[in-house]
């Protein structure tokens, strides 16, 4: 043997010791797992943010997608793939709020109104974009009814030909919305604008012109609250106002 070469002969007590180690570091990794496994299983979720799902509702969806039963995976799941395809949901965070329990806040999609389909609602944005589909009516985004449209396509543009028509309808959706009035139906007729809200049917008349129309609604339906009838205004103006209620 070269003199310069060295066998290192390892002791018995030494691989005993490295063998003791890996069975320590071991034992506290299945500890940790059992530990992650059974004490961090969710218990409660707590859901803000939602107008259009009940809690309940929004629950059922979120556990339809890649659902983790423990607090702290799923967390960190949703951080790094927050679940995906939930109608009318743009976002959502999830938050770990202690062993049991996270907190889900959503951020839904802005719709400015819809249109009736062969049984279905296609609900937009304020830019006209057919966002979603859904059989159910949502109280606070107003139909729009009395006119004539090609098939509808989701993420497409309203499918209207004829710009000025389109034009109008985000016109007057985006003015219900500005001004925080609860209109149930929007129907174009023979080239006149009808809104409808509880029991009253309010006649705009010509599409030209209802920006000041609509900015003085709010004040003339809390002086019609409780009233059953028709408000017409199809020649009210500001300076003259002048708008009258026809009692049923």
């Amino acid at each position: 043997m070269n003199r310069n070469e060295f066998v290192v002969i390892e002791s018995n007590h030494k691989r005993q010791k490295k063998g003791t180690i890996v069975a320590i570091v071991l034992l506290i990794l299945a500890m940790g797992v059992i530990v992650l496994a059974t004490q961090f299983q969710i218990k409660k979720i707590k859901v803000s943010g939602n107008e259009h799902y009940t809690e309940s509702e929004m629950v059922n969806e979120l556990k339809k997608r890649d659902y983790i039963n423990n607090s702290i995976l799923y967390m960190i799941k949703c951080k790094l793939r927050p679940p995906e395809g939930i109608p009318f949901v743009e976002d959502m965070d999830v938050d770990y709020v202690n062993n049991h329990e996270i907190k889900v806040t959503i951020y839904e999609k802005t719709m400015a109104g819809c249109i009736e389909n062969m049984g279905d609602y296609m609900y937009f944005d304020k830019d006209g974009i057919v966002l979603e589909s859904s059989t159910k009516k949502f109280k606070d985004v107003p139909l729009i009814t009395g006119l004539r449209f090609d098939s509808v396509v989701l993420n497409d543009k309203l499918p209207f030909k004829d710009k000025e028509t389109i034009k109008q309808i985000l016109n007057i959706t985006q003015l219900i919305r500005k001004y925080g009035l609860a209109i149930d139906t929007v129907k174009f007729d023979a080239e006149q604008v009808f809104l409808y809200t509880g029991k009253i049917e309010i006649i705009l008349g010509s599409p030209d012109g209802v920006d000041e129309k609509m900015a003085e609604l709010p004040n003339m339906l809390s002086q019609a609250k409780n009233l059953k009838g028709v408000l017409h205004l199809e020649n009210f103006t500001v300076s003259s106002g002048i708008a009258t209620f026809e009692p049923e």
